[in-house]
């Protein structure tokens, strides 16, 4: 790779600072579409330490169509003078302060045609650069005839300690009872050395962290547990840092489906307050967390690790549930409005759970019985489909229903009132029933619907 300086100087910017659960919205990569096939190209803002501190790799990913000509970035590093040096793939060509990079040479073609390829740039604070300094790349992604869009990316100076998480592993055949070595590992990637970091993770339901005597315990949303562990050690500017043996985490019976442990590292000088809304404690503990060096120093950190936070992502756990269609019978004649009340319980020990995905754990189909109509349906369920053939309003075929809330406990029960209005003539039943199979087919299938009866 080829190392190029600005030769300009930029004023100061600011910080941008990410804590644990946060999600930052980032901008549509801006893409050209005036000539034949398409382009596109992202490049995000990136923090570097100053002098001492190891490099960061900022990585612009670049798309296009297999038909577009010859698809390429263009740089303009001016922006960057006193602030950062910018170190590009050989395969590029430097012009001063220009650089242009075609489409790398192990982009990889997907199965809808679209070629995709990542560019590192590797990034160092600039001599006498000062915490706070900030500058900009600005770039454009274009093809032969496609007119590209120009963007800017910001590059910021962070005087002081600082620290990323290095997991990111995804774990399969994971099952009830295991114990298993979670990971946990950093570097120190300030230009100061860490005296002090604050370890805080969140163990979705099913999953039961071991005890430490240097980590405080609390009950989290959606029935999660948050760990919090401080460590007294120092931890020297590129070195790589490790919990030995891993943090011993159990798969308890109400693990079931994907779950996703987070995890984040900040010194604890700028660790912030504990999460909120959570109550900590002590448990009892024989041992305390550790942290162990290992390897050799970094002086370059990959675009792969940019993040205070990790993740360990274990798959489809199968475990043990059963969830139950809870149907109803009513009585009632021509003219009357009858409620119902419909739902699902869940009688374990799993426990459904959609966090990772941010969608509901529970979601059910009500199909009234024939000869009825819904005049009053309960919040969160919406009509579905109809009769195409009727003349004046369509009347659904049935009602879909989410339950609120990322988890299903085990032992609890989610029922829904319906009023119906009788209009006879009386017919065939109606049903409850799961509306999927989330996170896999139950124990027990043949009670995942329940009719529903007026007589």
């Amino acid at each position: 790779m080829r190392s190029l300086r600005a030769s300009r100087a930029i004023q100061a910017g600011a910080v941008a600072m990410a804590t644990l659960g946060a999600v930052t919205a980032l901008p549509t990569p801006a893409s050209a579409d005036t000539g034949p096939g398409w382009v596109s190209g992202w490049l995000g803002d990136t923090s570097v330490g100053t002098a001492g501190a190891p490099a960061r790799t900022a990585a612009l990913s670049i798309s296009s169509s297999t038909d577009a000509l010859h698809p390429r970035t263009t740089f303009d590093l001016a922006g960057l003078a006193g602030v950062a040096t910018a170190t590009f793939p050989d395969w590029c060509v430097i012009d001063a302060n220009s650089v242009t990079c075609p489409m790398p040479p192990d982009a990889t073609t997907d199965e809808w045609d679209t070629v995709n390829g990542t560019m590192p740039i590797v990034l160092r604070a600039a001599p006498g650069a000062a915490d706070g300094a900030s500058g900009t790349i600005s770039y454009t992604t274009l093809a032969d005839g496609l007119d590209g869009w120009a963007q800017q990316a910001t590059v910021t100076v962070h005087a002081g300690p600082d620290a990323i998480d290095l997991v990111d592993r995804y774990v399969d055949n994971a099952g009830t009872g295991d114990r298993l070595a979670m990971p946990v590992a950093l570097v120190s990637s300030g230009d100061q050395a860490v005296d002090g970091l604050r370890i805080t993770l969140r163990f979705p339901v099913g999953l039961e962290p071991a005890a430490y005597r240097n980590c405080r315990y609390g009950a989290g949303d959606q029935l999660s547990t948050v760990v919090v562990c401080t460590i007294g050690d120092q931890l020297i500017p590129g070195r790589r840092y490790e919990v030995p043996g891993g943090f011993v985490t159990t798969v308890g019976a109400a693990a079931i489906g994907d779950k996703r442990i987070m995890q984040s590292v900040a010194p604890t000088v700028t660790a912030g307050p504990l999460p909120t809304g959570v109550t900590f404690g002590k448990r009892d503990a024989d041992e305390p967390l550790r942290l162990r060096q290992v390897g050799d120093p970094m002086d370059v950190i990959g675009p792969e690790h940019q993040s205070p936070s990790g993740q360990y992502f274990l798959r489809a756990i199968h475990g043990a549930y059963d969830v139950v269609a809870l149907g109803a019978a009513a009585t009632g004649v021509p003219g009357d409005t009858v409620q119902v009340q419909v739902g699902l319980r869940n009688d374990g020990p799993g426990v459904p759970d959609g966090t990772v995905s941010g969608d509901s754990a529970a979601r059910l189909v009500f199909t009234p019985p024939a000869g009825t109509a819904v005049t009053r349906s309960p919040s969160g369920c919406w009509p579905i489909g109809g009769d195409e053939e009727a003349t004046e309003e369509t009347v659904p075929s049935g009602w879909y229903c989410t339950r609120p809330g990322g988890v299903f406990p085990a032992g609890e029960t989610w029922l829904l009132d319906f009023d119906l209005r009788v209009d006879g003539p009386l017919g065939a039943p109606g049903e409850v029933r799961r509306a999927d199979d989330y996170p896999r087919v139950d124990d027990n299938p043949a009670n995942d619907a329940a009719p529903v009866t007026m007589s």
